[in-house]
C-alpha cells in the first residue's frame, strides 16, 4: 500500500502535508502583500481557521526572509509563562550572545499561535519593536482574540483574514499536486472538497485516503462510490 502513488506516477506522495513538503499551497490570498509590508517593518496580524493556510503563509516568509538570518520564530503555546524576549534575541549569537547579551537588531519576529499572547506580553513586546525587532508577524486563530492593551493600534489595518477557498481554487490546489492525472477528476476533487467541509488540509488528506482506498481495489479512477465508502457523508 505504500507504494500506490509510486505505481500513479509520483516519487513522494502528492498529497503530503508535511511541513516544507510543498512550497506552492497559498492560494487565493495576497501573500506578496504581507511580504511587502513586512519589508517596511509593519506589525502584521495573519488570521485563519486550522488547515487554511497559516503555516504555508509562515513558509512562505520563512523563504523569503531565511537567508538574511534575520528571523525569529515561536510558537506562543510553548509554555504558560511569559515570553524572554531577551532570550529569543541573544539566541541568535549561540552561546557568545547569551554570555555577553548582545542583541541584533533589525530582526523578524513571526510568533505563531498568537491568540495565546498575554498582556504582559504584548505590552513588553511593544518596547523591542523597532528597537530589536524590525518587523513583526503575529499568526493565530482569531484577530480578535488578541489581548488589547493598546496593541491593536500599532497592528491597524495591517490585518490578512486568511480566507477558505472556493471550489475552483481547491481543484487548482489538487492539480498542483497531481498534474493532470485522470485518476482524480475535477468532479470528483470537488466531492471530496465539499466532505472536507471547505477545508484545504483536510481536501489533501481526504484526497490521499481516498486515492489508497480505490488503489486497493484495483480501480483505474476514483469514484463517487470510493467516496463513499472512505469518507462520511
Amino acid at each position: 500500500m505504500e507504494l500506490w502513488y509510486k505505481d500513479l506516477g509520483f516519487y513522494n506522495n502528492p498529497f503530503s502535508i508535511k511541513p516544507l513538503a510543498f512550497h506552492d499551497e497559498i492560494i487565493g490570498n495576497n501573500i506578496r502583500d504581507v511580504i511587502s509590508k513586512i519589508e517596511k517593518g509593519n506589525v502584521l496580524f495573519i488570521e485563519g481557521e486550522y488547515g487554511n493556510g497559516k503555516t504555508s503563509v509562515l513558509k512562505r516568509i520563512v523563504r523569503e526572509f531565511g537567508g538574511s538570518r534575520r528571523l525569529v520564530y515561536y510558537s506562543c503555546n510553548r509554555t504558560d509563562k511569559n515570553i524572554d524576549f531577551d532570550n529569543l534575541l541573544t539566541g541568535r549569537y549561540g552561546i557568545i550572545g547569551r554570555l555577553f547579551g548582545i542583541k541584533p537588531k533589525d530582526m523578524i519576529l513571526l510568533l505563531d499561535e498568537a491568540q495565546e499572547l498575554s498582556c504582559e506580553d504584548l505590552d513588553r513586546l511593544k518596547s523591542y519593536y523597532k528597537k530589536y525587532f524590525w518587523s513583526i508577524v503575529l499568526v493565530g486563530y482569531k484577530y480578535n482574540n488578541l489581548q488589547v492593551n493598546g496593541f491593536k493600534e500599532i497592528i491597524g489595518d495591517n490585518i490578512l483574514s486568511l480566507r477558505k477557498l472556493n471550489v475552483d481554487e481547491a481543484i487548482r490546489l489538487v492539480r498542483r499536486r497531481i498534474g493532470t492525472l485522470n485518476f482524480l477528476s475535477d468532479n470528483i476533487i470537488k466531492t471530496i472538497f465539499e466532505r472536507s467541509k471547505m477545508n484545504p488540509r483536510r481536501l489533501l488528506k481526504n484526497c490521499e485516503e481516498v486515492c489508497k482506498y480505490a488503489y486497493s481495489k484495483g480501480a483505474s479512477q476514483v469514484t463517487a462510490e470510493h467516496i463513499d465508502k472512505t469518507l462520511p457523508n
